[in-house]
């Protein structure tokens, strides 16, 4: 295999963030990949210079820097097939702490990871006799200081957002008192607040509290216009998870989600790609049901590779850097929107590492990780881990492997 030091790729187009730039080459220090002509990476030497002129591949396609699924639970799929699949970062919204903050660790066989811990709901209340977590993923509390400390603890453990649920659906709910002081001790200590909302009044109520984030697109109630607009005023964003309302065969739920998520959409609302894997027979990695669905509801081609591509960038005229974990799809952007969704589900993760045996033609060496140093212990940790934790609180294919353990969307969607 080449030097993963000494390589350097050209392809197609790039992602920037909010754009795809034309063909661009990249030179290698072996974990990341320094755009040739752009800005000068960190180490101090610049574009051009710094590729001392060993191997060089065109390996076209269009490469990304990351492609995040902001709504996962971890616990019920294979980390390893969804980072193959596709998806470079995944946003766990929902499991045992001690066992989450495991997965923060830098492995470069699976996504980079961010988890919101434990799930913040009443005594008895959803999801805890859901059936599919099992003890220790929902933190049932009593009053305020109980979910004050539970807020606390779940920081202490790694999440960097909490996650609470409201679903009148599956019964009782945390009071708004207690509500307010989920969100309130969260963002005393920077942490955004993510609400699983479910039955009638839920989103007024999570929106009126402060929350920064709904883990699904509204699916059982049609939102009116001023609560819509009061959400995108108060700069919260949407997760989609569309395709878990009837996996293929749009459902009653669907229809409304994707009325309330293109209405919020179009009135400047913040969309972020989700699939609440783990919730049924989804893909297991880039999700084109779920992107299709997107577009479906009107959202703008441009703002839906954003909600799954964004990147916390200026968009300019130069590449990112990129690494040491990317998205490469094999052929270049389609000419029409329709064709983004199957396209882009062919996008494969890989490590600079990987890439560069795929280059070389070492089929075997670009499915393996790094040998023996799986667990990277490199210099070049992921630059940005957490990509989209929501708005700073102050003024930020295959099928999943283990059996459906969930019930109908309806009823037991996290």
């Amino acid at each position: 295999m080449s030097d993963p030091a000494d390589t350097s790729f050209t392809v197609d187009a790039v992602w920037n963030g909010h754009r795809f730039l034309g063909p661009t080459t990249f030179y290698s220090d072996g974990e990341l990949l320094h755009p040739i002509d752009g800005p000068p990476p960190a180490t101090g030497h610049s574009g051009r210079a710094g590729h001392s002129g060993g191997a060089h591949h065109r390996i076209g396609g269009t490469l990304f820097p990351r492609l995040t699924d902001h709504h996962t639970h971890l616990g019920l799929t294979d980390q390893h097939a969804l980072f193959t699949g596709g998806i470079t970062h995944a946003i766990d919204l929902g499991w045992v702490p001690a066992v989450a903050a495991g997965w923060l660790a830098d492995e470069r066989t699976r996504p980079s990871v961010a988890i919101a811990g434990s799930l913040i709901t009443c005594r008895g209340g959803y999801p805890v006799a859901a059936g599919w977590g099992p003890p220790g993923s929902s933190a049932e509390v009593g009053g305020e200081r109980e979910a004050r400390l539970a807020v606390r603890e779940n920081i202490m453990l790694g999440a960097s957002r909490i996650k609470v649920t409201l679903n009148t659906e599956a019964g009782e709910t945390v009071d708004d008192r207690v509500l307010h002081s989920i969100v309130s001790e969260s963002h005393a200590r920077g942490v955004p607040v993510t609400v699983h909302v479910q039955g009638d009044g839920q989103t007024a109520r999570a929106v009126r509290a402060g929350a920064d984030q709904l883990a699904h697109a509204p699916f059982t109630e049609r939102l009116d216009d001023d609560l819509i607009a009061e959400s995108v005023r108060r700069g919260m964003s949407w997760v989609s998870t569309l395709d878990i309302h009837g996996w293929g065969a749009p459902t009653e739920q669907h229809r409304i989600a994707s009325g309330n998520l293109g209405r919020f959409a179009r009135a400047g609302g913040r969309v972020l790609y989700g699939t609440d894997l783990g919730n049924g027979p989804l893909p297991v990695g880039v999700n084109a049901r779920e992107l299709r669905g997107m577009l479906d509801a009107g959202i703008h081609p441009d703002a839906v590779l954003r909600s799954i591509a964004g990147l916390r960038r200026a968009d300019d005229e130069h590449a990112p850097t990129v690494g040491p974990r990317l998205a490469w799809v094999s052929a270049p952007p389609p000419a029409g929107p329709d064709a983004i969704p199957d396209w882009l589900a062919t996008a494969r993760g890989l490590t600079v590492r990987q890439l560069t045996a795929l280059a070389d033609g070492d089929g075997d060496a670009a499915d393996n990780d790094d040998g023996a140093d799986a667990r990277d212990r490199s210099p070049h940790p992921d630059p940005d881990p957490d990509p989209d934790p929501g708005p700073s609180p102050d003024p930020d294919p295959g099928t999943t492997p283990h059996p459906p353990t969930r019930l109908s969307p309806s009823e037991d969607t996290a």
